[in-house]
């Protein structure tokens, strides 16, 4: 089954990242497909209905898409070692999610703009007017991203700070002395610091951060072999969608049923995707999605971070 994983990421996303610490951390081997930073992405969205966002995780001519969702989708075909250790998983599962909604959201947003507005020169006008489309806001002025950076140290530093005092106990990781999802989404904050921007003294003053951080690094990425783009394309148009549990009475929130032809996108960023939903439930989307380059696939999402609605013919 290790063989058949196939990660869509780029080197420099920190999404990218945990998904590539979590294939470490399970010691499996897998599949890399190399995709652009910026739209467009041809290789890439046949696979996913139009959703541009990295990663996605393909198996066969099933599609997964954010980081939440295949971080349960591995945990399920591999569960150990598992993501979520300790005496009570389902318990370390939810102080995990809890914990990323903050470090993924509140604490890494202001740390893009800081390290992006720092690094600004470093990037081509492109990914400046990409990442603003991305967000439905128009391209800025390089100036304006220069000069956003200083703003957002101020938000950053003191929520980056106290990961430091998370790690001040006997314990090695930041829930025990076995590693977690949860130290792979707090270290895509340092490891995205460090990969833009290079050393930082925010991250060198703090020592058990530092030592931390190399424990994380060891963990690695399993065994990637690269891949073409146009193979995982081929390997999904010669496969067929695994089957699905339908979901049995289950009225949906937003008036949508299986048979609809519905847009799925997420409710900070401009990344839709299009299809026919084929099961809905209070965890997954689930998509049917044709394109003649990979034929019939389903596309999964998180019901959590997602909106779907029906599509006005």
């Amino acid at each position: 089954m290790n063989s058949e994983l196939i990660l869509h990421h780029y080197d420099f996303s920190n999404f990218s990242e945990k998904i590539r610490l979590v294939l470490g951390l399970k010691n499996l081997s897998w599949h890399s497909v190399e995709i652009p930073a910026t739209a467009p992405k041809p290789d890439y969205t046949p696979l996913t209905g139009g959703y541009r966002r990295a990663p996605a995780l393909q198996i066969g001519a099933d599609i997964y898409c954010d980081t939440r969702l295949i971080a349960d989708v591995l945990e399920e075909m591999a569960p150990e070692p598992s993501l979520f250790p300790g005496p009570n998983p389902t318990r370390t599962k939810a102080l995990t999610n809890s914990m990323a909604t903050w470090a993924e959201g509140q604490m890494f947003w202001p740390l893009a703009l800081y390290i992006t507005g720092l690094n600004a020169d470093k990037f081509p006008e492109h990914f400046h007017q990409d990442r603003a489309q991305l967000h439905g806001k128009p391209p800025p002025e390089l100036a304006r991203v220069k000069a956003s950076s200083r703003k957002n140290l101020a938000q950053f530093r003191p929520q980056f700070l106290s990961l430091n005092d998370l790690l001040s106990g006997d314990q090695d990781y930041i829930l025990g002395d076995e590693p977690g999802l949860v130290d792979i989404i707090y270290y895509e904050a340092p490891w995205f610091l460090k990969t833009i921007g290079g050393e930082n003294e925010l991250i060198t003053r703090q020592p058990n951060t530092c030592a931390w951080i190399e424990r994380m690094s060891a963990i690695g990425h399993g065994t990637p072999t690269e891949m073409e783009p146009s193979a995982a394309l081929d390997r999904a148009l010669n496969s067929a969608p695994a089957k699905l549990t339908p979901t049995v009475n289950f009225k949906s929130p937003e008036g949508v049923e299986p048979g609809d032809r519905v847009t799925v996108f997420p409710l900070d960023e401009n990344s839709p995707a299009e299809g026919v939903l084929v099961n809905l439930d209070d965890d997954r989307i689930v998509l049917r999605c044709t394109d003649q380059r990979v034929g019939e696939i389903n596309v999964h999402f998180p019901r959590i971070g997602y909106r779907v609605r029906k599509k006005i013919a």
